[in-house]
């Protein structure tokens, strides 16, 4: 298995940093791996809420489909994955800070059986750069969307708008 980490502090509150990961059809504005949403629960995600998606760390992109297996409101979620390749758990953590929110996610990536010779070689040649690229990719796009809506007209006093 392998995993790549990121981690930001976002200057805005909680709910907005929230809001944004809870809603699949943002997705492809958020994550840098994901291209398009190809079906979204018609509800909010909870525990047992699916998703499919096309995406990938190029070279490798395809479909995937994503089971949300823990959810822990305000605070962490973790999404299990599967593109046919690999199985990709993504973890998303959020806590809050003195001036909003540190975001964290990782991902966990484990090979097909049939593939772990290839990874052995490409993991450490190509994939563990594109993929830490990717992760830190989205976390500053998390990072750039809520504070571009969360401007320092609305924040509260205790939230001071730092420089981008």
């Amino acid at each position: 298995m392998a995993r790549v980490t990121a981690s930001t502090e976002i200057v805005g509150p909680p709910d907005s940093v929230w809001a944004l990961l809870c809603d699949p059809t943002r997705y492809p504005e958020l994550s840098a791996a994901t291209v398009r949403m190809l079906d979204v629960p018609g509800e909010e995600l909870r525990v047992g809420s699916v998703y499919r998606e096309y995406g990938g760390v190029p070279p490798f992109r395809g479909e995937s489909e994503r089971r949300v297996t823990e959810f822990q409101p305000k605070t962490r979620q973790v999404h299990v994955g599967d593109d046919g390749s690999m199985t990709i758990d993504l973890t998303i953590d959020l806590v809050p800070t003195a001036s909003g929110t540190g975001l964290t996610m990782s991902l966990d990536l484990r090979p097909r059986w049939f593939l772990a010779p290839i990874n052995a070689v490409l993991w450490p040649l190509l994939m563990r750069r594109r993929s830490q690229d990717a992760i830190d990719a989205t976390v500053a796009n998390a990072k750039r969307i809520v504070e571009s809506e969360d401007p320092p007209s609305r924040r509260s006093p205790s939230q001071p708008h730092a420089g981008r």
